[in-house]
């Protein structure tokens, strides 16, 4: 009988069941827990970091970057940047600065540290090899408990490691199959009232055995999960072992539901022990358990072994946390911990009430949590040997003593390896052990009493799974702070089917002869009319040449002059507009952009050759720009803040230039030229809009969107047509007030110089706002994390085919990890997909053009001379216009590869022999666009900031992909000219600053006075 349906009477009973066992379980579980007593070091480390926040988060750091440090000297310059500061106990400071003082001092304190941290890392790990593994598992089993073994390891990245993930599962399976051969019987252990439970168990995660493991490449991931995993599920099930299938992150959770019952029906596994692990804190987890148990019972209908279920609370709920909150999307984790153990106790019932069609095991170590798995089965007749109660080694030692007295079924949770792969799992532990909410920290380091820690969970109604965040229209009136849109959840299934739907629906009707579909016609747009010309520009699919996405107007000189002439026109009225009505037509724009979201994405992805994720990120920049361009345009109206004297009043308001020429790139074909369109008309000024040729239809789509939105005739006028046409004589026109270009160096220049020319009839210095190229540079130091630089460098190298002002085309690495890292990263760019980015996991799709074709193959032929070729990829379709990754190791700091701006697929990697050349190297370039470091420094990290050479600077991140709002955007050098996009200073590029000051004395009589 399910808790649900129980009388109050029986509830309180269960409760009163639950609350004695539990006091039984801390009765006999005395001692304190091993995490706490290792040494003073450790000891006193655990108990700061529990009463401080500031050190906790330095402690942590610590001992992530230690697994890194080469030498006693190395090793305490990290202490020394870590914990000899401010937010240091004072006793640690004189004791770390102590040690520096005496003779050998350095080793001491190195040494001291090092034995430490590996003695807080052994406390979790059960042993580094199979053998010594084997070893360990025999001692528990002799003590009465079984365990399953972790093979440590997050996500791979290449797919030789991969292989040797499944290497070292297949060896541990091996050694423990022979091992467990000599262990004693033990009917407690080795069998329930459904049947025999294997000796032998692993827990796999499914990232470390498939690079592509992600939703996009869900296809390719689960094939190569298939791929390695099978053959390992074939061994366990024709040798005898238990494989959990670990959770991990909230990303892939969906995907490992589908892989768990995919190769669960594969043949030959009808009798395979096989289990996944379901995290209570989950808001979805219910609706999971519900799918898998009904799956486990058909399974058993069918005559095949039923699932093993483990039920934990779960070991991310930071980390998902933070992931969604920056994101903006809703947290998928119960932010009330009540929540979550009362969504435990639901599953406990869920898993019980369906004894014998699925085998469960309870992972906890709250007393309560376990005690109730107990009592609610007893209370259901379900014998205690019936299911299985799972902690994790080095965790809570008292209380497994007790689940041992107790007769109780104990599966320890034992993870295995060497202690840098082990760093995050060990982080995890630490933060688990030092929690706010830890139940191990309440019982065993603070001592508290039980009342609390065993009073039922008191919750309402508990919250369902999210639904994705959707934003409405903003209201001029209260718009409230500035929040950028978020991205999709390409882990929801229904996000990723919404954009397959529409680019098969676009695709249809691009390619249909039936009147009224076909190709996109995108005219001229002046004074608020269409207008046709003679002549026009094909915009086709990079990815097909041959299929016509549009075909555009291709405008002249007597468009140009029509357009800026209505611009002119158009203009005194727009600037005398109230801020807050051209706010709320940038707000409308914004609500139609979001409305028309999937069709803009598909666009993308058919006329710029975008990848999934950059098309979507685009759109989301275009809303983002509207809408903070919006606010920023209700703020500049309040005007500047200036000083009045007794007797006067000064005001500075600001007001529109005039006429705007926007003159657009097609590599962000909606996002940039949105945001100097909207600056332009945020702050006061009417547009001309000239966009690249390569994606006219992309520019159409931000008209039709101000047209929706309601903007007055003349105000934004757009002219398709060839740049040296078109685009000289807008920006040599009298009439231009200013001109907002991206784009590359070679023409920013000549637009500058352009525009610098006085012409008659001109009554106005023309204002030119210039983004242009970048040859970004990232340093990889020597105490980096390669788990995470490996996958941000090539993001930022190859995302959109390298085709970004803000693409990194250089890597300068330390010397100590070159190697590594060159290995490591030539097998993730193995990985990457290149193709049609029609597909989801499409990586690296076709740059823009024949033109951008031909360039980018002549830099590919320099590249033997220039350097060692390490990877070159030419597995590409035979049509359109591709171009695979290339990564070119030493290459010398005067190569044109390492000088010149590429826009394409094409990495140069150089080795330092020190940070400080490596900051030398990275700023030895004319521009100064974006930058970053991979670096676990402290101090390095603060010096790379301040000394790198560039407008942007990322720590320990990729490079690309700016928010406006959080990241201005925007480099100096030959980089550009102006403030940055995005953020606080740019809308007062595109206005004229006035102040009026008035004498407010009359007759001697002052009104601040009265």
């Amino acid at each position: 009988m399910a808790l649900a349906t129980r009388s109050p009477n029986l509830e309180k009973q269960l409760d009163k069941q639950v609350t004695a066992l539990a006091r039984q379980i801390a009765h006999l579980g005395t001692g304190r827990a091993g995490v706490y007593q290792m040494s003073w070091w450790s000891d006193r480390m655990l108990a700061w970091a529990m009463s401080d926040p500031a050190f906790k988060t330095q402690l942590f750091r610590l001992v992530d970057v230690f697994p890194a440090t080469t030498g006693d000297a190395d090793t305490l310059r990290h202490i020394h940047e870590y914990l000899g500061g401010g937010d240091a106990p004072k006793l640690l400071e004189v004791g770390v600065g102590l040690a520096e003082r005496l003779p050998g001092g350095e080793r001491i304190s190195a040494t001291v540290a090092r034995r430490n941290i590996t003695r807080m890392a052994g406390q979790f790990i059960i042993g580094t090899d199979a053998a010594e593994v084997a070893a360990a598992l025999g001692r528990l089993w002799r003590t009465g408990s079984a365990a399953t073994v972790d093979l440590l390891g997050e996500k791979t990245v290449t797919a030789a490691e991969a292989d040797g993930y499944a290497g070292r599962v297949r060896e541990l399976l091996e050694r423990l199959f022979v091992a467990a051969d000599g262990w004693a019987p033990d009917d407690h252990l080795g069998r329930d009232d459904v049947g025999a439970i294997p000796r032998v168990s692993v827990s796999v995660k499914p990232t470390a055995l498939a690079p592509r493991y992600a939703p996009l490449t869900a296809a390719e991931g689960k094939a190569e999960l298939a791929l390695r995993l099978g053959p390992l599920l074939d061994l366990s099930a024709q040798r005898g072992a238990l494989v959990f299938f670990d959770m991990e992150h909230y990303d892939v959770k969906d995907l490992t539901l589908e892989a768990f019952e995919e190769l669960a029906a594969a043949p030959g596994l009808e009798s395979a022990s096989l289990g996944i692990v379901l995290q209570a804190y989950l808001r979805d987890s219910y609706r999971d358990l519900q799918r898998i148990v009904a799956a486990s019972v058909a399974r058993v209908g069918a005559g095949k072994s039923p699932f093993w279920v483990r039920l934990v609370k779960g070991a991310y709920w930071d980390t998902e946390c933070v992931h969604a909150r920056a994101e903006g999307w809703p947290e998928p984790v119960f932010l009330d911990k009540a929540q979550t153990d009362a969504n435990y106790e639901r599953c406990v019932r869920l898993l019980h009430d369906h004894h014998g069609e699925v085998r469960a095991a309870f992972g906890s170590h709250n007393l309560r949590s376990l005690a109730y798995a107990v009592c609610y089965a007893r209370s259901l007749g379900i014998p205690d040997s019936g299911y299985e109660l799972q902690m994790l080694h080095g965790m809570a030692e008292p209380v497994q003593d007790a689940i041992r007295q107790l007769g109780l079924r104990l599966r320890i949770y034992a993870p295995m390896g060497e202690l840098v792969p082990g760093m995050s799992y060990l982080i995890r532990r630490l933060l688990e052990n030092t929690s706010n909410e830890s139940f191990v920290r309440h019982r065993f380091a603070e001592g508290r009493g039980l009342d609390a820690l065993l009073a039922p969970p008191r919750v309402g109604e508990l919250p369902g799974p999210t639904e994705p965040t959707t934003r409405g229209e903003t209201d001029v009136a209260d718009p409230g702070p500035y929040r950028h849109e978020p991205v999709r959840e390409w882990r929801r299934r229904a996000a990723r089917e919404e954009l397959a739907r529409t680019l098969r629906a676009i695709g249809r009707r691009l390619g249909s002869d039936v009147p009224g579909e076909g190709p996109i016609e995108v005219r001229a747009f002046v004074a608020g009319e269409e207008v046709e010309t003679g002549e026009t520009i094909a915009s086709v699919n990079p990815s097909h040449p041959s299929a016509l996405v549009g075909v555009s107007a291709s405008c002249g000189v007597r468009e140009a002059d029509e357009a800026v002439a209505a611009a002119a026109e158009a203009f005194p009225v727009w600037q005398g507009a109230p801020a807050a009505q051209r706010a709320a037509t940038l707000f409308r724009a914004a609500a139609w952009m979001r409305h028309h979201r999937e069709e803009l994405s598909a666009l993308e992805v058919l006329e710029a050759g975008k990848p999934w994720p950059e098309a979507d990120a685009d759109v989301c920049e275009a809303v983002d720009f509207c809408e903070y361009y919006g606010r920023e345009a209700l703020r500049l109206d309040g005007g500047g803040v200036v000083n009045s004297p007794p007797g006067e009043a000064n005001n500075l308001r600001y007001q529109g230039k005039g006429v705007a020429t926007v003159i657009a790139p097609w590599n962000f074909p909606l996002a940039i030229p949105t945001g100097m369109v909207v600056a332009a008309l945020a702050a006061g000024n009417t547009v001309v809009l000239k966009p690249a040729e390569q994606t006219p239809v992309m520019a159409a789509m931000l008209v039709q969107a101000f047209r929706e939105a309601g903007l007055p005739p003349g105000c934004l006028n757009l002219l398709p047509g060839l740049g040296e046409v078109v685009g000289a004589r807008l920006v040599e026109h009298p009439e231009t007030a200013l001109v907002a270009f991206t784009g590359s160096l070679a023409v920013g220049l000549a637009i500058y110089e352009a525009a610098a020319r006085h012409r008659p009839g001109q009554r106005h210095l023309r204002r030119v706002i210039a983004e242009l190229g970048g040859k970004n540079a990232i340093v990889v130091d020597a105490d980096a994390d390669l788990d995470q630089a490996v996958p941000a460098v090539l993001a930022s190298a190859f995302g959109f085919a390298g085709q970004k002002c803000s693409a990194a085309s250089r890597v300068v690495v330390h010397q100590a990890i070159a190697s590594r890292f060159v290995e490591r990263l030539v097998g993730a760019g193995r990985e990457l997909v290149v193709g049609d980015p029609i597909s989801p996991s499409v990586a690296v799709g076709p740059v823009i053009d024949a033109d951008a074709l031909e360039r980018v193959r002549r830099y590919v032929g320099l590249a033997p001379d220039e350097g060692r070729v390490v990877l070159a990829r030419t597995d590409v379709p035979d049509e359109g216009y591709f171009v695979g990754p290339h990564i070119v190791d030493n290459v010398g700091e005067d190569a044109t590869l390492v000088r010149e701006e590429i826009f394409g697929p094409v990495l140069a990697i150089q080795r330092a022999s020190s940070f400080e050349e490596a900051l030398r190297l990275a700023n030895n370039t004319d521009y100064a666009l974006t930058a970053g470091i991979f670096s676990r420094s402290p101090a390095r990290i603060a010096e790379a900031a301040s000394r790198l050479r560039a407008g942007n600077v990322y720590v320990n991140r990729g490079i690309t992909g700016a928010v406006p709002g959080q990241q201005p955007f925007g480099g100096y050098g030959l980089s550009g000219i102006g403030s940055k996009a995005g953020g606080p200073d740019y809308l007062l590029q595109f206005c004229d600053p006035r102040v009026v000051t008035e004498n407010t004395v009359r007759q001697g009589f002052a009104p601040e006075l009265a």
